[in-house]
């Protein structure tokens, strides 16, 4: 498919699924109930086909591509749990850019030399990157010109946007919720900055970093009867079928259809404000509007829900 554009049909066909739901996952419509699975396969399936949003007519009108790219990183050590987060915080950036007339483009990098070189081929106004390490990121950075706004990624240097979870904040609320002892289950993020604030006021013994190499059920029986912060919708569905779900708290990125049992107690660290607090960002960079005050590091700070 090279020397073709990759249309709907060819992402469907590939996929196993029909034209108009490529079309309504593609779209971000909320018109039809289609599972998160079947959402991801389409993503994927759009990425390693190269699919490409036709922006010809938006391209003359401007001299902007309205074509904004969306980094993630898809290491082998990213766990399905936590790429579904990746998916969830993607769509809550589309409809915050849809209405401006953006199209998303989303750049999976496996291997990040190459997929990154196929990124900097598109005429991108912007782009956002998820959760990557500080080496990476400034390598990311350097290849592209324009607004790079990283998510729950942190840089030192200050010329970058950096939009993180408060997780001293996180950590205080489930303090509320479950006393001063507990344990805390998460995934393995790149961002180094999350395991050592967390492990400032939780002993390593009683932090599980889900990886392929660890078991959760074991650790989970380790800290049998135990109270315990999961960070983490998936991973909080997960720690309920091993857990007395009153002994947990769990962090997710939305207050609506959580999946949880109806009495888990919650902590919202909202996508929906990420991905306001990003897109806002990108429009002053890009209008070049007092590019000096745009805050360098933004902290969405977490509520909570005690059911």
């Amino acid at each position: 498919m090279s020397d073709k554009r990759v249309t709907m049909k060819d992402i469907a066909k590939e996929a196993g699924v029909s034209t108009a739901t490529v079309s309504y996952v593609l779209n971000y419509s909320e018109k039809e109930k289609i599972s998160h699975e079947t959402r991801m396969h389409i993503f994927e399936v759009a990425n390693k086909l190269k699919y490409v949003p036709n922006m010809n007519a938006k391209t003359l009108a401007s001299q902007r591509s309205y074509l904004v790219g969306i980094i993630i990183n898809m290491e082998g050590r990213n766990k399905k749990s936590k790429i579904y987060q990746y998916y969830d915080l993607s769509r809550e950036i589309q409809r915050n850019l849809y209405p401006k007339g953006y199209d998303v483009v989303l750049l999976p990098a496996k291997e990040m030399e190459k997929d990154i070189v196929i990124g900097q081929k598109r005429s991108l106004d912007a782009v956002f990157i998820f959760d990557m390490d500080e080496e990476r990121l400034k390598t990311i950075a350097n290849r592209f010109y324009v607004p790079a706004i990283f998510i729950e990624g942190y840089v030192e240097d200050p010329i970058f946007c950096k939009i993180l979870t408060d997780y001293e904040k996180v950590l205080q609320i489930a303090e509320k919720q479950l006393g001063n002892s507990f344990y805390v289950v998460m995934e393995d993020h790149f961002n180094k900055n999350v395991y050592e604030t967390i492990s400032k006021r939780i002993p390593p013994k009683d932090i599980f970093v889900n990886r392929y190499d660890s078991s959760l059920i074991q650790f989970l029986r380790e800290h049998h009867n135990q109270k315990g912060l999961v960070i983490g919708e998936l991973l909080g569905m997960q720690v309920e079928n091993y857990a007395d779900n009153r002994n947990i708290s769990v962090v997710v990125n939305s207050e609506k259809d959580i999946m949880l049992l109806p009495d888990t107690k919650v902590i919202i660290v909202s996508n929906k404000k990420k991905a306001e607090k990003a897109v806002e960002i990108m429009d002053r960079l890009l209008r070049l509007d007092n590019t000096n005050e745009v805050e360098r590091v933004t902290y969405i700070r977490p509520e909570w829900r005690d059911n």
